[in-house]
């Protein structure tokens, strides 16, 4: 069980990263070609690639979060004596947590406005909560990430680089 759960933990959003790319990379391809040389189009494709390309981007935040590898100024905590620099880090941490969380929330409010109105995609005929989903989807990864980063922080005082670390280590 516990290694189910750190194979999920560990290999979830580059699966869905990698995979979203390549739909991304073969329905537009796809299309091009349809394009140019049968004069015609595939109507789904370019819809359903947006949509592989919002997964990718969103779960790709997650991702970012749990490798150490999101945007972040540090030169001020670079700067700071390791004492307070545990404390910047902590605090850093809590203010992409908080945002993280309101992320999330303003997914399901969006993803529920979508679906009280019943709106699909044109060409797919999908509906759009799918699409919003994502936001739901990241933002909950990325809480959970950072909730992780938090104990890290507090647990050995300043924040590692993480590539080995997950559940059970």
């Amino acid at each position: 069980m516990l290694n189910g759960l750190r194979l999920i933990e560990r290999y979830f959003e580059p699966v869905v990263i990698v995979a979203s790319l390549a739909v991304v990379i073969v329905l537009l391809f796809a299309d091009v070609v349809a394009r140019f040389a049968f004069q015609t189009s595939v109507p789904w494709a370019g819809e359903v690639a947006r949509f592989a390309f919002v997964y990718m981007i969103y779960f790709g935040i997650s991702y970012a979060i749990r490798e150490k590898r999101h945007l972040r100024v540090t030169i001020l905590v670079d700067a700071a004596p390791q004492m307070l620099r545990r404390w910047l880090m902590m605090t850093s941490e809590t203010v992409f947590f908080g945002y993280s969380v309101t992320i999330c929330w303003l997914g399901i409010v969006i993803t529920s406005n979508a679906l009280d109105r019943g709106q699909i995609l044109s060409a797919t005929q999908w509906p759009t909560a799918w699409l919003y989903a994502a936001i739901i989807f990241s933002g909950a990864l990325s809480v959970l990430r950072l909730c992780h980063s938090i104990w890290v922080i507090l647990r050995h005082g300043d924040l590692a680089t993480r590539h080995d670390e997950g559940i059970g280590t």
